[in-house]
């Protein structure tokens, strides 16, 4: 192993923003970047972070745009109101393998890296350990695949189950993706930010209960990605993080060789991977 250490994985050109950035603009932000989660920083200091999911939980969902005050209200809220405070942060020394257990333990995809001052030089996300695994797992000369680190024991849904159903199976199972399966045959994938998009924002529908149990009520299928991106279990661990780096998701249906879904493969057990061959 050549390159084990943060520093040489994290991204260095942080996109960060203000405590008084609008939920709106922050969004707009995340979105335009492709990242999922914004360090907050005021006078040259890390003060929070937000993700996206923190936003979509706070900001309106678009089928409730009409109600345009509520939408404004909401919406121009700066994100200290929603910001976490007391960032978790990783040493620009410390080894991948600590970094990625520090996120196993406190379910994040995101880590501010801080010099010893505490200075923020950098963030590591999953899609820098996905780079990592891709270029430094091969040295180790370890035939690592699929089957190896995926999940076997698989929560799915049925195409016509419910967005509140896919909720409380999500919050029961602990789990942020579940495959939609129709006659034992994969037809899509529902992520936790598919629901958090879609659903109704408490802010807004007060007083409008009916509207809240409509779309609640909506079937999964009208929400799914249809077609999904799958992995076969015999496949390299490294041909995982790849897909999943230059898709920009954080979960993989894993198929059999005949094409049955057998499990699944997500950013959780890359990180897994990391912990063990790289700590």
């Amino acid at each position: 192993m050549k390159r084990s250490l943060v520093r040489h994985w994290m991204t260095k050109q942080v996109i960060s923003t203000s405590p008084h950035t609008r939920l709106h603009d922050a969004l707009r932000i995340m979105n335009r970047s492709q990242v999922r989660s914004l360090p907050v920083v005021e006078d040259d200091h890390l003060v929070g972070i937000v993700t996206k999911r923190d936003l979509l939980r706070a900001d309106l969902t678009t089928v409730m745009k009409d109600a345009w005050d509520q939408y404004r209200i909401v919406g121009n809220q700066p994100l200290e109101k929603i910001m976490t405070s007391g960032v978790i942060t990783v040493l620009v020394g410390s080894s991948a393998g600590v970094a990625a257990r520090v996120m196993l333990e406190n379910k994040i995809n995101a880590l501010p890296v801080v010099d010893e001052e505490n200075n923020m030089v950098g963030i590591l996300t999953s899609s820098d350990l996905f780079r990592m695994v891709m270029e430094e797992l091969p040295l180790t000369g370890k035939d690592i695949r699929v089957r190896d680190y995926m999940t076997y024991d698989l929560e799915t849904i049925d195409p016509n189950a419910s967005m509140l159903d896919a909720q409380r199976l999500m919050a029961t199972k602990r789990i942020r993706a579940l495959p939609v399966v129709q006659e034992d045959e994969l037809i899509g994938i529902l992520t936790r930010t598919d629901l958090l998009s879609a659903a109704p924002n408490v802010a807004v529908t007060q007083g409008r209960l009916e509207v809240t149990q409509q779309v609640l009520s909506t079937p999964v299928r009208f929400i799914m990605t249809s077609s999904p991106i799958t992995i076969q279990d015999d496949a390299p661990i490294t041909e995982a993080a790849q897909i999943m780096l230059k898709h920009k998701i954080h979960c993989l249906p894993v198929m059999s060789s005949r094409h049955k879904l057998i499990g699944i493969i997500t950013e959780t057990d890359i990180f897994n991977l990391i912990v063990k061959h790289f700590l």
